[in-house]
């Protein structure tokens, strides 16, 4: 995969190279133009009639627009390659293990989230990073959304489908993400504007006066012309002019709220509108990906329309352009008729367009990062069995090279796996490894291993306890507080069982508090809608509960070579009664 992302960078980068020549001569031609166009005009002014200057500068106005529309057109292809180039970059990056883009998902976490924390599921160095390849705001949403929360089995196996149909089709996945890097306001969220569409009618056009005053900019401009050409005094527009200002006072408000609502939406509506016009152009023959496209029928042209006429509104702000052009056209009038008339016809469209877009985002980044893992398979997740049943599983945020993988074939309501080994031998990346290929799964990716068999359930972690200052909060007690947490979600009726994965339980007491609250949780849960893993330097805890049929026994093992400590990171059955401590103090420097 990495060749194949450094060629495709390599090519991208020779085209913008291209263009941004291209770029280079087009910027001297205007340049040029408008320099003689300048001279000619003067030579026109002087020389020439005044009908003869009026055409000349007509014409030179033409040219040097057709000069710059090309000039951006030039602009775009060239940086529509630099991004094409950077996302190969990334893609190659991301599979020696660093994570250059900046979107961590941070800002879609919550405080007591179930796992998130825990699993490093957003962050710097994350599964959300791992995966994400959205660009809009609303689009990393819906991705985080899948991340914090099984989903329904049906929209699972459609989400499998859509990535698989997705999978190879490179170039539409990496156009859908250049082409929405060109708009760099495309993070901005979208909720005013969602807020906006909803909004009632402004009642105030629907007055038969308004409907017929917004023709009045023809007598206006009619006068003015006769005035221009002598045959009627100023006078006569003016009054017209007064009458115009006094109707725009109506509506200065409320076209001042509409455009507070709506301006930050100006420019990445511009990306929208491509990037629907992208999804309906291509072929897909995935069930969800067709219905996805269905839904965007006629978007890129409304949400085009809705951009234009925001831009349009927008100019209002410049005051050269308010009193020449603004009030003499009753411009806010007209287009903010427009305004209202577009968010009557599409006031339901536009969030159903909106939130489609941000789910073949979603989509599109499950499977970017299934092409970018060709060794990963599709889980299967069914409603039949809750049996983990899984062959070479790893850590899909450790690069392949420095990967361990495990077998793990466990699973039944009531059951618990006591983890126990030394420090450092592989528990915690063993738990973590585990419930982030489950949640992965329940997301509708894939996973890292060779056969993943699951059911749905709700994974529920407690890892990384710590102490709170602001709470007051020692270590010992947030743990309990986290297990309280535990204790009310299975108390809770879910339609699917929890997954629980307890790392060092209790560490923060005594060893005999330790035991006997370990011991009586274990036996709480086993009588609940849950299975789970709980990790423990507590051996006690695995011998004492060896021959119930509930408890499954595992370990993982170091071994000292020639003074060292080793790890193979080998999950294995049995209770651990081998440990480390006292090797790890001694190599620091503490006497035994």
């Amino acid at each position: 995969m990495k060749n194949l992302f450094a060629t495709r960078q390599a090519q991208f980068y020779a085209l913008e190279q291209q263009h941004q020549k291209t770029f280079n001569v087009w910027a001297t031609l205007r340049l040029v133009f408008f320099g003689v166009s300048a001279m000619g005009l003067y030579f026109f002014y002087q020389e020439a009639s005044q009908s003869y200057f009026w055409l000349m500068f007509i014409f030179c106005i033409i040219i040097f627009v057709l000069i710059i529309s090309k000039h951006q057109n030039i602009r775009i292809l060239r940086d529509k390659n630099r991004f094409l180039a950077t996302i190969n970059a990334d893609e190659i990056n991301q599979l020696e293990g660093r994570f250059t883009a900046k979107e961590t998902g941070e800002g879609f976490d919550e405080t007591q989230h179930f796992y998130t924390k825990d699993l490093d599921i957003f962050g710097n160095y994350s599964i959300f990073k791992l995966l994400n390849r959205t660009h809009t705001h609303l689009g990393a949403s819906v991705l985080a959304d899948w991340l914090k929360k099984p989903s329904e089995i049906s929209a699972i196996l459609a989400r499998q489908s859509a990535v698989e149909g997705l999978r190879s089709a490179i170039d539409f996945r990496q156009d859908l993400e250049a082409v929405a890097l060109l708009e760099s306001a495309i993070v901005e969220p979208t909720d005013d504007l969602l807020r906006w569409v909803q909004e009632p009618d402004n009642q105030k056009l629907n007055k038969a006066f308004f409907k017929v005053v917004k023709y009045l900019p023809l007598l206006t401009c009619g006068l003015i012309v006769a005035w221009v050409l002598d045959y009627l005094p100023f006078a006569w527009a003016s009054l017209l002019l007064l009458v115009h200002g006094i109707v725009l006072v109506q509506f200065f408000k409320d076209i001042s709220l509409a455009l507070e609502k709506t301006r930050k939406a100006i420019k990445p509506l511009n990306a929208f509108t491509q990037l629907a016009k992208l999804i309906d152009n291509q072929v897909f023959n995935d069930t969800l990906l067709k219905k996805h496209q269905a839904n965007l029928t006629g978007a890129s042209l409304a949400i085009g329309q809705l951009g234009s006429i925001l831009t349009n509104i927008s100019y209002r702000q410049n005051p050269y352009f308010y009193i020449f052009v603004a009030l003499p056209s009753l411009w806010d009038l007209v287009y903010f008729s427009k305004l209202e008339n577009w968010k009557k016809q599409y006031r339901q469209q536009l969030p159903l367009w909106l939130e489609t877009i941000a789910e073949v985002e979603a989509i599109n980044s499950l499977a970017g990062f299934a092409f970018a893992n060709p060794n990963f398979v599709k889980p299967i997740v069914n409603n039949d069995s809750i049996t983990l049943k899984i062959r070479a599983l790893g850590h899909p945020l450790i690069p392949e090279e420095k990967r361990i993988c495990n077998d793990v074939n466990f699973g039944e309501l009531g059951h618990t796996m006591i983890l126990t080994g030394s420090n450092m031998s592989g528990k915690s990346t063993f738990q973590r490894t585990l419930s982030i290929n489950i949640i992965l799964a329940l997301a509708g990716g894939v996973v890292c291993a060779k056969a993943f068999e699951c059911g749905l359930v709700q994974v529920f972690t407690s890892m990384r306890s710590q102490d709170s200052l602001e709470e007051s909060t020692s270590s010992f007690y947030a743990e309990l507080k986290r297990l309280k947490q535990l204790i009310d979600l299975v108390g809770v009726k879910l339609p699917y069982p929890v997954f629980y994965c307890l790392d060092e339980i209790l560490k923060g007491t005594n060893s005999k508090d330790r035991h006997n609250g370990a011991k009586a949780l274990v036996l709480q849960l086993q009588q609940q809608k849950a299975f789970g893993i709980v990790s423990t330097h507590d051996v006690e805890l695995g011998d004492e509960l060896e021959n119930e049929a509930f408890i499954q026994n595992y370990s993982f093992y170091s071994d000292v070579i020639n003074g060292q400590l080793s790890f193979d990171y080998q999950l294995r059955k049995g209770v651990c009664h081998s440990f480390n401590a006292s090797q790890l103090m001694q190599q620091i420097g503490i006497k035994m």
